[in-house]
């Protein structure tokens, strides 16, 4: 019997199904970036996303460190010279600063998604900031301990499930996040070592309290120097007495525990289905989780190798599998922007899009992260995506979609920011000029010839014979209900292509891919 891992014959892979590709494995794509990976072949599609050479250290975003020279044993020390009130007051303008630069880094990383060559790096770093989940907040209140952790996630984003869970049980971030941190030997602490296996690796049902507790003695020991950020090994707090932990007994520590879960036959399983139900379709069928599970216990846990195989397979390219994920907030606003070929607006105005959507980078609303799938979608979350919509094309929506947050300032200032982006839009988008640059004018006569191509940018791929009549009879319709021919040769042309994209981003299809 053929396997649904078996990959599709080469000459099905056309321009609808590279567009299908890098809507799951990045974040968009425009109709031309499509066609040119459809010629380069499936093999070769494949591999520029998945055989690429180690992510180098991009460097921490400006305004993302400390205060130069000022690490925090020196700041606890002038925090000590100060009064009561001068104390406060301090810790006031740093928890300010830090959120400041925390604005900073998300705007940083929004920018790395949209432009970056290596869309399924950055999709993968934000899969594991979901799936190994820590937030900016009461414990972490560092913008440079966020952009420690986001690369980690990057450099091993593609490598061995095992060596990135052995990195992350030694993160700094993590370890403050579950209360690692002060986990001492005859006091262990339970939070890492629950959520190791609960959250990142096992799932309820695969463990035992018992072994929560002799891996909490395991992990006894795993540090953070605060000064610097970084992880230390505290062997005078280590527990090194034997423990039994799944079946096997001995003096283990933090590395064996992780390579004793990964040898579990449930690891596998549990990793596949998030990455099936990531990439493919929700509720992935038994069968289907265990043949994906055995075929990455095959590739040694492997991510990358993994991904390689499923994203040439005929499940990927399926009838069931296509148009089936909702795109999360920031799969739909990059998308978006990729279409509209602009660059990231000024950054409160995604970055407070985004929250309102529910998807408010480095902070992750539980201690498993984002649910996904339905659940960025109700009747609230969908009308202010597509007031997002109207507010890129339009700027203020005129049924009080506002980006700005009501406490954040007074009514006045309230009136006067909507005001100012009566006036103006987030984006500077110029339908006709663009197509003239992109030297595809002359190949749009009709309106029907418009609307495709723009069905094809903004959706990449086909829809149904009676939404593309409803698009194309927008359209043609002109401001009094009369019927009038579209074509670049419009006084409005802008005006009019703006409702329909508006039109074509509001509909129940682009919230999918």
């Amino acid at each position: 019997m053929t396997s649904l891992f078996s990959p599709i014959f080469p000459r099905q892979f056309g321009p609808y199904q590279a567009a299908h590709l890098l809507w799951r494995a990045g974040f968009g794509v425009t109709w031309d970036e499509a066609e040119k990976l459809a010629r380069a072949g499936l093999n070769a599609a494949v591999d520029s996303l998945v055989d690429l050479p180690p992510a180098q250290d991009s460097g921490a975003p400006s305004n993302c460190t400390m205060p130069p020279g000022e690490n925090e044993r020196e700041f606890q020390k002038r925090l000590a010279s100060l009064s009561e009130p001068e104390r406060q007051k301090l810790r006031r303008d740093r928890e300010l600063g830090e959120q400041e630069k925390l604005v900073e880094l998300r705007f940083w990383w929004l920018n790395r998604m949209l432009t970056t060559r290596r869309p399924l790096e950055e999709k993968m770093t934000l899969f594991w900031h979901s799936h190994f989940a820590s937030a900016f907040g009461d414990k972490i209140r560092s913008a440079l301990a966020m952009w420690q952790q986001n690369e980690l996630f990057r450099r091993n984003a593609l490598t061995g499930f095992e060596d990135l869970t052995q990195k992350v049980v030694r993160d700094p971030t993590m370890l403050v996040w579950l209360d690692n941190a002060n986990n001492v030997r005859g006091h262990a602490n339970e939070n890492l070592a629950r959520e190791l296996m609960e959250l990142f690796t096992l799932g309820v049902g695969n463990y035992t309290e018992k072994d929560v507790q002799e891996s909490a003695r395991a992990l006894t020991g795993n540090h953070v120097d605060r000064e610097r950020w970084s992880f230390v090994f505290n062997s005078g707090a280590h527990d090194d007495g034997p423990k039994t932990f799944l079946g096997k007994t001995g003096n283990f520590a933090a590395e064996d525990i992780v390579k004793i879960i990964c040898e579990q036959p449930a690891c596998p399983r549990f990793i596949t289905r998030k990455l099936l139900e990531f990439f493919v379709y929700e509720n992935p069928e038994t069968e289907l989780v265990e043949e994906a599970s055995a075929l990455f216990r095959q590739q040694d846990l492997h991510v990358g190798k993994f991904l390689g195989v499923l994203f040439q397979s005929q499940l990927f390219y399926s009838a069931k599998a296509q148009n089936s994920v909702v795109k999360s907030p920031v799969v739909l606003t990059l998308g978006a922007l990729k279409s509209f070929r602009v660059p990231v607006p000024e950054k409160n105005v995604l970055i407070d899009a985004l929250r309102l959507m529910g998807q408010d980078l480095f902070v992750p609303p539980e201690v498993n992260g984002w649910p996904g799938g339905m659940a960025w979608i109700n009747s609230n979350m969908l009308l202010i995506r597509y007031n997002f919509a109207n507010f890129l094309l339009n700027g203020v929506s005129p049924d009080q979609f506002k980006l700005f947050k009501k406490e954040t300032g007074s009514a006045f200032k309230r009136r006067e920011f909507v005001e100012a982006q009566r006036t103006g839009k987030p984006i500077d988008w110029r339908p006709r000029e663009q197509l003239k640059q992109l030297g595809i004018e002359r190949d749009l006569v009709t309106g029907a010839d418009v609307v495709d191509h723009y069905i094809r940018d903004f959706l990449g791929r086909p829809v149904s014979p009676n939404l593309r009549e409803q698009f194309l009879a927008f359209a043609e319709t002109d401001a009094s209900g009369g019927k009038k021919s579209f074509s670049l040769t419009d006084s409005n042309f802008d005006e009019r292509v703006r409702g329909l994209v508006h039109l074509i981003m509001s509909s129940p299809d682009y919230q999918l891919c």
